[in-house]
């Protein structure tokens, strides 16, 4: 099991990184989305080319039809001008379903606001529970994408009602974040606080 793929541009990346771990595409078995953006899904097309076999892709509901339309819009692929590809979805993410993998449980959570279907992951370790936000955490907000900033606050506090140990999140170097229900804390504080109405399209090139 994959909890995203990352995206078309990065998806030689990914597979460098799955070789280092021993991990070919073709064990891979089902993609657990986050959410539905181009730069946390659109690479799913290029795992299933390799995959030679089944791959099952899981995503909630709300972000279902972008993904499976190939919505540019919803999909945030107009940051990057890039396309993204119509993909099929296998299955849905439901809000406090237990997902298996392998010895392994992950625990949904529905936490919309970056876009309508993100969804969060609790997951028990030896090291303590792990909080996986993917963009739930430090995600950026835009109307194209369905941000909603009421929703996302409520996430938020719905996250800071459990316990966890450790956060990973979607835009973070390959690590752990310690005293992580303190960040989380934090980072309610920090939502909505001021929007940056400069924000440069990822695709453009131009400096100052």
């Amino acid at each position: 099991m994959l909890i995203d793929c990352g995206s078309s541009e990065g998806y030689p990346d990914l597979r460098r990184n799955l070789a280092a771990l021993g991990i070919a595409p073709g064990d891979i078995r089902r993609v657990l989305a986050t959410h539905g953006h181009w730069d946390h899904l659109s690479g799913f097309a290029s795992l299933r080319a390799d995959h030679g076999g089944m791959l099952e892709l899981y995503i909630h509901e709300a972000d279902r039809a972008q993904v499976e339309q190939g919505d540019p819009e919803r999909t945030a692929a107009f940051l990057y001008g890039k396309p993204f590809p119509p993909l099929p979805v296998a299955g849905l993410l439901q809000d406090g379903e237990t997902v298996r993998a392998g010895a392994f449980a992950l625990t949904v959570l529905h936490t919309p606001g970056h876009s309508p279907g993100s969804v969060s992951f609790l997951l028990d370790t030896n090291a303590g529970r792990v909080l996986i936000a993917g963009d739930t955490l430090w995600g950026g907000y835009h109307p194209r994408v369905g941000s909603d900033l009421e929703a996302w606050s409520q996430s938020l506090d719905k996250l800071l009602g459990h316990d966890f140990d450790l956060l990973t999140f979607g835009h973070l170097p390959p690590t752990l974040v310690y005293d992580a229900k303190t960040k989380v804390a934090e980072a309610r504080k920090q939502l909505g606080v001021y929007f940056n109405p400069w924000f440069k399209p990822f695709c453009e090139t131009f400096r100052y």
